[in-house]
């Protein structure tokens, strides 16, 4: 049974299987939190196996999952109030010396700032967009632009994304705060296509004649995954209208992608898992 399982290898396939029923479920909010709350249950049987301090006996497999499931853990258990003590003492002991990598290794940073910023409100988010400023390594600023996203609150979140076309960074790196927002939640979804549409044009302006990679990100970052053919049919006539023909395909990728997710939550939703005794009895 998973809960015995301590294996890398194996909970690298379970945590694919939650991420993906995760952006799958999350439009559909009775469901979601049924499955978060099994989730937790099956993140937190491996946190108290794995835990938080390096061992010696670790290796490198014991390394990878340690940093895999204090991912997990700023998924679907980030309010567990052990875990949000234990990520604001890490991230306070961080703030006093950058180099110390005892307290937050490098391999759980950007997990740990997310924990943080969900337990948190303004402050912690103005403690970790500091860091971007503070780091002295493109490495360790995209460690703020792939967290500062899953703030709760909408008005960051959109603070957030405006940030990222304001100039302030790597046109290279600019669509990472884009992603971190439409990853955060399905409210952070709407948020990040909602602002693409108002600041599509701003956006093309700072794209230019750069790689169409970069129009291909901001595409996946800001519009990608929703699970309903409306949203589908939304993205599709916006794109109809404001087109991108050097995004022509990732647009396709990116619409075929949701309306199979669509497909697969409307065969989710007509099964047992839309009964709340189902998952009372796991």
């Amino acid at each position: 049974k998973y809960v015995d399982e301590d294996s890398y290898i194996v909970w690298s396939g379970i945590a694919d299987i939650l991420g993906g029923l995760d952006t799958v479920l999350s439009d559909d909010p009775a469901m979601s939190k049924n499955f978060k709350s099994l989730a937790k249950k099956i993140v937190m049987g491996l946190y108290e196996k794995v835990g938080w301090e390096a061992k010696p006996t670790d290796g490198h497999l014991g390394v990878l999952i340690r940093g895999m499931m204090i991912g997990l853990l700023s998924n679907f258990c980030y309010d567990d109030e052990a875990v949000a003590a234990e990520a604001a003492r890490r991230f306070a002991l961080f703030q006093q010396n950058h180099a110390d990598m005892t307290s937050l290794p490098s391999d759980m940073r950007s997990s740990v700032f997310k924990i943080y910023l969900k337990n948190g409100s303004a402050k912690e988010y103005e403690d970790v967009k500091a860091y971007f400023g503070q780091a002295t390594d493109n490495a360790e600023r995209k460690h703020v632009l792939a967290s500062l996203g899953h703030t709760p609150n909408p008005k960051l979140k959109r603070a957030t994304l405006d940030w990222a076309i304001s100039g302030e960074i790597k046109l290279q790196d600019f669509f990472y705060p884009m992603g971190a927002v439409r990853s955060s939640s399905l409210e952070g979804r709407h948020i990040a296509w909602e602002f693409l549409q108002d600041s599509f044009k701003a956006v093309q302006a700072m794209i230019g004649n750069a790689s169409p990679s970069l129009m291909d990100a901001v595409i996946v970052s800001c519009a990608g995954g929703f699970c309903t053919e409306e949203k589908a049919d939304e993205i599709a006539e916006f794109f109809k209208v404001n087109p991108v023909p050097r995004s022509s395909r990732k647009i396709e990728q990116t619409l075929e992608n949701m309306r199979a997710n669509a497909k697969f939550l409307a065969l989710l939703q007509s099964s047992d898992l839309a009964k709340d005794e189902f998952w009372n009895s796991l």
